[in-house]
This record gives C-alpha cells, sequence and structure tokens, in this order.
C-alpha cells in the first residue's frame, strides 16, 4: 500500500515533549531523496517542505505523487507541506492537491487586519482536514553587510509582544504557531540566540506547538532549549542548500566522472546530504531524554 502524507499535528501526537519533528526543504528531486532515505533509514518522521516556487515549478499534483511514491520506496513516515504562502488562493490549489500541512504568513502583502480574516477563513474551513502553521509578525531574514562583514536583517522585521501573539491565537486558532523570536532565514553560520523567555511565556499561555524558522542559524544549545519550552517544528533549509550546493560544484566542476554524467553528480550530493540530514533527525526529532538524576 502507498504511504500517505500525515498532517504534522498527526506526527507531533506520536512523538514526546522533549523531541520536535524536522521540516526540511526540499527544492528538487536530488534533495527530495536524501531526505526520504535518511528518514526511513532512521525510521523516524519528517515534515517534507516545498516553498511555493518550488512547488509551482513541480507542480502540485506532481510533487504529491513524487513524495508518496519515494515515501514508499524508503518506508518513511512523512507530512508534505507548504512553505512561506502568503496567497490563500495558492494554499487552496496545494490543499486540493493532496498537501497536508501549510504555512500561512503575511510578508506585507495583507494588512494585519486583512491577514487576520483570512487567517480565520482557512481555519474554519480547513478544521481538522489538515495542520495550518500561522505566523503573526514577519520573520527576519540575513543579509552579510559589506562594509563591516557583519549579518544583518534586510526588510522590515516586527516582533509582535507575547501578548498580540496570544490575542492572534485565540482568534484563528491555528494548529501551529510561528512568530519573530530571534533567528534569521538565510543564515549560512550558527551563531544567533532565540528568546527562551517568550517561547515559554507563548506556549504555556496557549498550549500550541511552536515552530522555530530560520534555524541553520541557530546554535544548536539553544534550539534544544527551545524544544524544552515549546518549540516542536524545526525548519531547516539553508543548511541543507549550502552542503547541496557545494557537494554539486565540487563534483560537477572536477575531472571525474561527475563532470561529465548527471547522476554522478546525484550521487555526490546525496552522499553529503545523508550525514547532514540525519544529524539534524537524531538532534532533534530522536533526542533522548535528560537523565535522571540522582535519587
Amino acid at each position: 500500500m502507498m504511504p500517505h502524507s500525515h498532517t504534522v499535528s498527526e506526527l507531533l501526537a506520536t512523538r514526546p515533549a522533549h523531541q520536535a519533528l524536522c521540516a526540511f526543504n526540499a527544492e528538487n528531486f536530488d534533495t527530495l531523496t536524501p531526505i526520504m532515505r535518511a528518514a526511513g533509514e532512521l525510521v523516524c518522521p519528517v515534515i517534507v517542505a516545498f516553498s511555493v516556487p518550488a512547488a509551482r515549478y513541480l507542480g502540485y499534483d506532481y510533487l504529491v505523487d513524487l513524495v508518496a511514491l519515494t515515501a514508499h520506496r524508503f518506508g518513511t513516515e512523512y507530512a508534505l507541506h507548504l512553505d512561506h504562502c502568503e496567497d490563500a488562493v495558492e494554499l487552496r490549489a496545494a490543499v486540493e492537491a493532496g498537501f497536508t500541512s501549510v504555512n500561512f504568513l503575511n510578508e506585507g502583502t495583507l494588512s494585519d487586519p486583512e491577514y487576520l480574516s483570512a487567517a480565520q477563513a482557512l481555519a474554519e474551513e480547513y478544521r481538522d482536514r489538515i495542520s495550518l502553521e500561522f505566523v503573526l509578525g514577519t520573520l527576519g531574514h540575513a543579509t552579510e553587510s559589506a562594509h563591516d562583514g557583519h549579518t544583518h536583517h534586510r526588510g522590515e522585521l516586527r516582533s509582535p509582544n507575547a501578548a498580540e501573539v496570544i490575542e492572534f491565537a485565540a482568534a484563528c486558532q491555528p494548529d501551529i504557531l510561528g512568530f519573530h523570536c530571534g533567528s534569521l532565514h538565510g543564515m549560512r553560520t550558527r551563531e544567533r540566540t532565540i528568546d527562551l523567555s517568550l517561547i515559554r511565556e507563548i506556549s504555556s499561555a496557549t498550549g500550541l506547538p511552536i515552530v522555530l524558522h530560520g534555524s541553520s542559524g541557530v546554535r544548536t544549545d539553544d534550539i534544544l532549549a527551545g524544544i524544552d519550552v515549546g518549540v516542536r517544528k524545526v525548519n531547516i533549509e539553508t543548511s541543507i542548500r549550502t552542503v547541496y550546493m557545494s557537494a554539486l560544484r565540487t563534483a560537477a566542476c572536477g575531472g571525474g566522472p561527475a563532470a561529465r554524467k548527471p547522476r554522478y553528480v546525484t550521487m555526490a550530493t546525496d552522499e553529503a546530504l545523508t550525514p547532514e540530514l540525519k544529524g539534524f533527525l537524531m538532534t532533534y526529532t530522536l533526542r533522548p531524554p535528560a537523565p535522571s538524576g540522582p535519587r
């Protein structure tokens, strides 16, 4: 029997509170396959995420079938997630094709009241059918300054306070809740820390699982501490893309078979990505419980 995509909520229900699901952003077949292989070999559930541009390029119907077939090959339990969607029409197209989880956010396209109204309508329409992830405020995106060599955020960065997030969650009732808490998208070094007290307060007040966007640039110890106070979904994209592109360049620009045959490039990127993916899964999703103290 062909496996089916679970919702993120269904997968979260199988994990204890000290573990979080990894949401890996795939771009193509060559990034999808090692994600499914790594999770299958570890017998670990995984969220396969596609951004709107990547999903549009490959096609929603094709993606649903391709992901299911790849999961069947490796025996992987998964959720299929649409990431960074700002258009409710686009979101509905993905859901009708078979996506079971969506991230609906507002990066400036809508006014705050328009976004809340759209989120409420989606919650009413899809309640208990898919996992809805809503994000209040705007998320940070990294850029490196040519003047000082440091990493900064670009665009408007709007960080709501705890009371605003709690009120928003009560108004639209998402399955997963997001907000800016210190991370930045697109970072290639793991140096950021996150606001653990903010995460703890919001998680405690809402009872909702919290998503951490931009985790590739966050220190591992901070992510683990974040899981302990409510983070249950960890989004990972830049780390995967960086490893993939580095392996691709090395293989394709060398003098070996990869310079002449595409399959050797794929073999090289598979080999590079597998330990990276397994490392994240073992650190976050298969994280062992903390040792008990002396009696």
